[in-house]
């Protein structure tokens, strides 16, 4: 006997590489569908079997998935810790909730955050992603508020974290020294993860289809595993396979993840759980294309041009478990601690090629080969309490922690043997390029950073209409190098610094708000200078005013923020005067310097959640310009305008159970240096926009149809960075899903 559920998986994977999935999902459909047939009254008691009259027999009740909660939340923490909602936060904050990751179809990050206001993104290559914004690094993730180390081969976010995991994305534009330890001005970015909520079982199944055979397959189950439900499970698996529109380039990613809640009494919870990601690339490139001929004429190449070879790969694999504690006092006061333990290893073979080809024979091009494997663990113990207090005859609340991490990563090369043959004819490019013989491994670094933070926030109600924030993390960071392109090999780092924070919120009117904020910035980097020396952190501090707004019982927020950052010590590509091309150290990695008197400006407006019973829409607008200490323009290849906008709507009077949503992505033109044969050049990217589609059907409650389309109009246009790494965005894509929900 099978379930329907599974027979509709199957009946649907017309990609042959969906089928794969299969093994996967069913074990979450039978992990569900068991729970359920435990629960119902299919068949009578057995009059043979002891003690039968005695089980409680439960009613069999349908559930269906939740929609989610629109396109805006009541609250959010990720600024201080306190919980307000976003009028009540004086600072930028945008949530990506589940409803608006399922109406894209948003699977990773990087899809994420590209339609995120204010956020841009570039690449190295196919694997390195990094992400801006107010034109600077993020560097800031955490997991339900406890800040983890970003990608150490990007210093960004990690782009293969992939969403199926997590309830919501929480963003802060600006500086969160106070949440994160760091007071980097760009953002943070909170992914806070699913919980097992449900004292019901409940399923629901995804099987995507799209562009580029893009096989996807998602179970998401649920269901209690003690009789009155206060102990309960959820799992969460993905599966994706895909070719990509770059030649020679697949992938395959497997995500895992696994949470036991326990009520032990009604005041405290315990959570365990755990999550795996397996990141496995093949043909991946390292760097990019050339942009030029050898006779200094700029290539139309296709956007299927690539680098890669048939053996090149950069697996990644991601391992964390992590515990929690929570309990509520009487008084409202909440005590929470987390800990956890993440591992991270990385294994790779990269092929680099420089140069421009000769354009009668395509020869012309250098190679470069590579080999390292790497592994990071991070162990982190964060603690916190946060509730109300009485002063001077009115209510306020205090949030105060401390948060424990070390991070250790060891990582070690393979020199190639001997020389390594012509490249051929660049036009000719088939990926056949010969592997390399490499050497034994020998060490590349073993670097330990330790940090330790003491932190407190407080809101005071000072009046019915006025609120104001204060606050402050005070933060120890020390840092044992060992790096083989360091000079000397060995070399020590510590800090410590105070970072102050400061918010004021006015409500002027019963629902709008007016606030001011200020928070300072000490962010040490992983940038390197010609020496292979870590560059002194960043140093500086961040103003932010504006006008907040809640509509329609709350489900519509809109804000607008001026803002103001200025920093020192800030890192800046270095690249050959004369060639235009990046300067890099022996591994690959980039050479900075720091640069002082950095100042930006800028100018954001948002509006999310629904603004009729038929209609959501998420719009963010967002401008802003990065002056040096001589005033010119900096970071220009940021685009300094961007337009974010997605909208649903649900046509009832015409069609029932209809949605149809559509969205555009914009920014400014952008510029960037270059290298080509006559040396550094300016490489100038115009405005665009990218136009995405989306149509879904219910056809029941539990069964929906969704179509999605991205660069419907095939927009071409490149995505320029600061190491002249210029790439081609993806053309016009597609794919098909179909949700199952029980």
């Amino acid at each position: 006997m099978t379930h329907p559920v599974v027979d509709v998986f199957f009946a649907s994977c017309a990609n042959p590489r969906a089928r794969t999935y299969a093994v996967l999902v069913a074990l979450g459909a039978a992990f569900a569908f068991n729970a359920t047939a435990q629960t119902s009254a299919a068949e009578p008691a057995s009059p043979a079997a002891p003690n039968q009259q005695d089980t409680p027999v439960l009613d069999v009740v349908d559930v269906a998935a939740p929609r989610g909660e629109g396109y805006s939340v009541e609250e959010s923490s990720s600024a201080t810790r306190l919980s307000l909602s976003p009028r009540e936060t004086p600072q930028s904050l945008t949530v990506m909730t589940r409803e608006r990751l399922d109406d894209q179809g948003l699977t990773s990050m990087r899809q994420v955050l590209d339609n995120t206001p204010g956020i841009y993104s570039n690449a190295y290559d196919t694997e390195r992603v990094l992400f801006y914004s107010r034109g600077f690094l993020i560097d800031n993730l955490m997991y339900d508020g406890v800040p983890a180390i970003p990608n150490f081969d990007t210093g960004s976010i990690d782009e293969t974290i992939d969403m199926a995991p997590y309830e919501r994305i929480e963003i802060v534009r600006g500086a969160t020294g106070l949440m994160t330890g760091t007071g980097n001005p760009a953002a943070s970015i909170n992914l806070v993860r699913k919980h097992a909520d449900s004292k019901v079982p409940a399923i629901s199944l995804d099987l995507t289809g799209g562009s580029w055979q893009y096989g996807r397959a998602t179970v998401d189950a649920s269901m209690p595993l003690n009789q009155d439900g206060s102990v309960r499970g959820r799992f969460v698996a993905a599966a994706e396979d895909t070719d990509s529109y770059q030649a020679l380039y697949e992938k395959k990613k497997y995500a895992v993840y696994g949470i036991i809640d326990a009520d032990l009494t009604p005041d405290t919870r315990v959570s365990l759980g755990f999550d795996y990601l397996d990141n496995r690339p093949k043909s991946n490139t390292w760097g990019s294309f050339p942009l030029f001929l050898s006779d200094g004429h700029l290539q139309d190449w296709p956007r299927s041009v690539t680098t890669a070879t048939d053996w090149t790969y950069w697996k990644k694999r991601t391992q964390t478990i992590f515990g929690e504690l929570s309990h509520t006092f009487d008084n409202g006061w909440l005590l929470r601690s987390t800990l956890s333990s993440r591992v991270f290893k990385e294994d790779l073979e990269l092929f680099y090629v420089f140069g421009f080809p000769d354009p009668a024979t395509g020869l012309g091009l250098d190679p470069f080969a590579y080999k390292s494997q790497n592994k990071i663990t991070e162990n982190e113990l964060d603690l916190y309490a946060s509730g109300p207090f009485e002063l001077a005859g009115r209510k306020h609340d205090l949030v105060g922690g401390l948060n424990v991490s070390r991070a250790k990563n060891t990582g070690t090369e393979n020199a190639t043997v001997g020389t390594l043959p012509p490249t051929g004819n660049f036009f000719a490019w088939d990926g056949s390029y010969p592997r390399p013989e490499f050497g034994p491994a020998t060490p590349l670094s073993d670097i330990k950073t330790d940090q330790q933070a003491v932190y407190a926030a407080a809101r005071f109600n000072v009046a019915d209409p006025l609120h104001v924030i204060a606050g402050a993390r005070y933060a120890w960071w020390k840092v044992d190098s060992f790096y083989v392109y360091d000079t000397p090999f060995n070399s020590q780092y510590d800090f410590s610094k105070a970072i102050p924070y400061a918010g004021l919120v006015w409500d002027f009117l019963p629902q709008y708000s007016a606030f001011a904020s200020y928070t300072g910035i000490f962010n040490p980097q992983n940038k390197r200078d010609i020496n292979g020396h870590y560059l002194d952190p960043v140093d500086g501090r961040s103003y932010e005013v504006g006008l907040k707004g809640e509509h329609f019982d709350r489900r519509l927020n809109t804000a607008i923020t001026v803002f103001e950052t200025r920093q020192n010590n800030v890192a800046q590509a270095v690249t050959d005067p004369g060639t235009g091309d990046p300067v890099l150290l022996p591994d690959g990695s980039a050479v900075s310097e720091a640069v002082d008197g950095i100042r930006t400006r800028g100018v954001e407006i948002e509006l999310a959640g629904r603004l009729t019973s038929e209609l959501q829409a998420s719009f963010g607008w967002t401008y802003y310009q990065i002056r040096d200490a001589m005033d010119q323009r900096a970071q220009t290849f940021v685009p300094s305008t961007m337009v974010r906008m997605f909208a649903t709507w649900e046509p009832r009077r015409m069609v029932e159970h209809l949605t149809l949503g559509a969205g555009v992505n914009w920014q400014s033109a952008t510029n960037t240096v270059v290298a080509s044969p006559g040396g550094a050049t300016v490489l100038n990217q115009g405005s665009f926009a990218q136009v995405a589609v989306m149509a879904r059907y219910q056809f029941t409650p539990n069964v929906s149809v969704q179509f999605n389309g991205n660069n419907i109009f095939d927009r071409k246009f490149y995505v320029l960075d600061q190491y002249d790494n210029t790439y081609y965005g993806a053309p016009a894509n597609y794919s098909l899903t179909l949700r199952v929900s029980y």
